[in-house]
């Protein structure tokens, strides 16, 4: 069951099997419903994942102050 109450539709036993045969994730790079990388490629995976948790601060780190909780 989904949250909602509803019954899933995703097919389990073929996941199951995909997983279980590493069957590549169908990617076409042509389509951009894909999305910006290739996930069958274990670089292009970690180099976007490695700029997509990079935070950059708008305050220097010397500058920042903490509040102090009461």
């Amino acid at each position: 069951m989904t949250i909602s109450g509803q019954p899933s539709r995703t097919d389990w036993e073929r996941v199951r099997k995909s997983i279980e045969m590493d069957e590549p994730i169908p990617y076409d790079p042509n389509d951009p419903d894909d999305g910006p990388y290739d996930p069958n490629d274990d670089e292009a995976v970690d180099r976007f994942l490695t700029e997509a948790n990079r935070v950059y601060p708008s305050v220097p780190a010397e500058n920042r102050k903490i509040a102090k909780a009461s």
